[in-house]
């Protein structure tokens, strides 16, 4: 028995020295020993994973990674880099790819990390006003101001003159200001074809982030002829982080974007009531407005000419005969109003039929060829009071809002509806994938802006204000499909 404890004992103690050595040779972290108990980059603290052995900071704004300044808070007696002895206080490195920080104790490796950087993925904007002077105004432009926009990757997109000034109706009385963009020459600007008018919007009430984004997807799957083509960015305004924005097309008439001929008129529909020309219809009682030409183009003549053609097409639309006559198709084109109707409908969208400030639609927008028909869309304004699921199994406005009612009372009107209806559902149902993909696109991005700018009670027109940001992804996507599923089975019965 002495003779096996002896060779047990002698067993056990050359294990315990092949350990020793194989822990001297390949040093594990201990607690107390040596550690790192800080480390930051830009001045951001970056968060270890133990099991990488990696730091990574994020910095939402910086797309040169070149020469960031960074501390390491450390007990170590020696730190390298690139096997180059450093200070861990203040460190400027070029972390355009990972860098690997040995720490070296009694002489020996003890410790690698690795630093990493990254920032949200999305484009920066960056606005410079003169003197760093606050945007107050949505009326009044300011002017001299300048913009920058960086890709991710550090390279520049664009960079100019332009004026600024704040953009919206109840939107701009929100704590996230959107804003409207002049630039001084026209420009493309991240792929998207050239103009000089931009905008910045805020989604503020809006948990995801996604819903002017989707909405616009489904515009783009009908057969609309333009819709607004948008990007998700970082916005910096006078060196602050201002977080996620939207920075899209503003719906002017261009060959680029809503191509009306000279002598063709933008249109809205909107009970807001705001612009200098606009009437309500007598017949209808719809709130029209001249978006384009402006107040010092429109001529009287124009104006008048298309009051009394809107005041010809109510009283065609008033008499059944002549709508199952299907007179209106000499007025309107049928395919743009039912795209829009169907697009609008899916989203459930409160404004395509609102009550306040008084009934009739928000954001609706339309556009007049010169001596030709009306058309529907584009589509605009879906932050909040879409994709909800107490609108998933009603019509938003079809039976109520614009001339929808008086056309749904001709048979060749619903069938075309069908038909389109059956030619694009599929196609259009695949709005949740999409959903998914820009949810992953913006996921980081959409952190920091939530810490930024979270939604405050009472704003609950969403419901979702309170959810994570996957909860309230997931509640969208239910609320669509519940919707699509409601309309495919009831919209042979639209009347």
């Amino acid at each position: 028995m002495k003779h096996i404890f002896r060779i047990l004992s002698a067993a056990f103690l050359f294990a315990a020295f092949l350990s020793c050595n194989k822990q001297a040779e390949q040093p594990q972290l201990t607690e107390g020993v040596v550690a790192v108990s800080r480390v930051t980059i830009d001045g951001k603290y970056a968060s270890l994973n133990r099991e990488s052995s990696s730091f990574l900071a994020t910095l939402p704004t910086t797309t040169d990674f070149s020469a960031l300044e960074v501390s390491i808070d450390t007990d170590a007696q020696e730190i390298l880099i690139d096997n180059q002895a450093v200070n861990g206080e203040k460190i400027v490195l070029d972390l355009s790819s990972p860098k690997t920080v040995r720490l070296i104790q009694d002489g020996r490796i003890y410790q690698d990390y690795t630093l990493e950087v990254r920032n949200t993925g999305l484009p920066v904007v960056r606005i410079e006003t003169p003197n760093r002077k606050s945007i107050t105004s949505k009326e009044v432009w300011m002017e001299g101001a300048t913009l920058r926009i960086e890709k991710a990757d550090g390279t520049v997109d664009y960079e100019g003159p332009m004026s600024v000034r704040g953009r919206g109706n109840s939107t701009w009385n929100y704590p996230k200001k959107p804003y409207a963009i002049k630039l001084d020459s026209k420009a493309e600007i991240l792929s998207m074809p050239s103009h000089k008018r931009w905008v910045l919007l805020a989604n503020w009430k809006d948990r995801t982030i996604l819903r002017n984004d989707a909405a616009f997807w489904l515009s783009s799957h009908t057969g609309l002829p333009y819709t607004v083509r948008g990007q998700y960015v970082e916005l910096v305004l006078n060196g602050l982080h201002m977080g996620n924005y939207y920075l899209c097309e503003q719906i002017k008439i261009n060959k680029n974007r809503v191509n009306v001929k000279d002598g063709g008129l933008l249109l809205e529909l909107d009970t807001y009531f705001d612009e200098v020309n606009r009437f309500h219809s007598k017949l209808f009682n719809l709130p029209w407005m001249v978006k384009e030409p402006d107040e010092e183009e429109l001529t009287r003549e124009q104006f008048q000419e298309f009051q009394q053609w809107i005041a010809d097409l109510e009283t065609l639309l008033k008499d059944q005969s002549r709508v199952k006559a299907h007179e209106y198709e000499q007025y309107l084109d049928v395919d743009t109003a039912i795209d829009y109707l169907i697009a609008e409908e899916l989203t459930g969208n409160h404004d395509f039929y609102n009550t306040w400030p008084s009934n009739g639609p928000h954001s609706a927008y339309l556009y007049k060829q010169p001596g030709g028909k009306l058309y529907t869309g584009p589509m605009w304004d879906f932050d909040y009071h879409t994709f909800v699921p107490d609108r998933t199994k009603q019509w938003a406005g079809a039976k109520q809002t614009m001339y929808y009612p008086a056309l749904l009372k001709d048979e060749k009107f619903r069938a075309r509806l069908l038909e389109r209806w059956d030619a694009q559902k599929d196609v259009l149902k695949g709005l949740p994938e999409y959903i998914d993909q820009m949810a992953d696109h913006i996921r980081l991005s959409e952190y920091y802006n939530h810490s930024l700018w979270p939604i405050n009670p009472p704003q609950t027109e969403n419901g979702d204000e309170q959810l994570s940001f996957q909860q309230a992804v997931e509640r969208m996507k239910k609320a669509f499909l519940d919707k699509w599923e409601w309309m495919d089975k009831n919209i042979g019965n639209l009347r």
